[in-house]
């Protein structure tokens, strides 16, 4: 089984920057996901050039924050911020949602960098017209995507689309942190094909805790890089979205 372990919210605050960049070098992170509207994507984009990482794709977001693009009325709200995520689904029009994320996967491109995939914020396969959007941007950039669903990796796979066999949000959405991660490696043991862990990672500081509902952030960091010292992850392969469909 190759194993991708995708770190979102890069960009989102100077500190969870540090808790993924950490992670990527210290090799208990395979792959980020950027958000290109954050406030501190510029630096999380330095940090990509600094170390000269492959690894990274576009993490789109029509729920956090302030649009790229104007004219997206069926995105946002009467203050010009994203719908969230509950009311997005109800709104969101594909001709919009292609405008604005085709936006956020230029401003990568326009960084001199290039993505190794696309996922996303938040939930987008609640919206057909969203996640249409989505997989058509995929497929005009040959990128590979993120699957949450048997479903979706259905839509994805009927589009020639490179997208994991397995996804796993176990770890991301428990307490016990390391038991979680532990239990999830025995389970994916003698299994063939791709997985994508997700993770949230990261340190947390007041900003951050201004940003985001969820601070388990650092109890993800340490139980990754606790994983990776006890030999959790030796009996998979471990792998990004660039490398794991070679």
């Amino acid at each position: 089984m190759k194993l991708i372990i995708n770190a979102e919210d890069f960009g989102l605050s100077e500190s969870i920057n540090k808790g993924i960049l950490e992670g990527l070098l210290g090799g208990f992170l395979t792959s980020a996901s950027l958000m290109m509207n954050a406030k501190f994507c510029d630096e999380a984009i330095e940090m990509i050039k600094k170390h000269k990482l492959n690894n990274v794709g576009v993490h789109l977001n029509l729920t956090y924050g302030y649009p790229l693009t104007k004219k997206v009325k069926s995105l946002v709200e009467e203050d010009g911020k994203f719908r969230y995520m509950c009311s997005m689904p109800f709104f969101a029009k594909y001709k919009d949602a292609k405008t604005e994320l085709k936006a956020q996967i230029e401003k990568f491109y326009e960084n001199g960098l290039t993505p190794s995939h696309l996922d996303f914020h938040h939930y987008f396969y609640s919206s057909k017209e969203v996640y249409e959007a989505y997989l058509d941007l995929a497929k005009e950039y040959h990128l590979p995507v993120r699957s949450m669903t048997q479903k979706t990796q259905t839509l994805a796979k009927e589009k020639k689309l490179k997208t994991p066999d397995y996804f796993v949000s176990d770890f991301h959405e428990s307490y016990n942190k390391f038991e979680t991660l532990k239990n999830i490696c025995e389970s994916l043991k003698g299994l063939d094909g791709v997985c994508e862990l997700m993770t949230t990672p990261g340190y947390i500081d007041t900003f951050t805790t201004g940003e985001t509902n969820y601070l388990l952030r650092e109890d993800e960091l340490i139980a990754l890089k606790s994983a990776k010292e006890n030999g959790l992850f030796d009996d998979l392969k471990l792998a990004s979205f660039k490398t794991a469909f070679k």
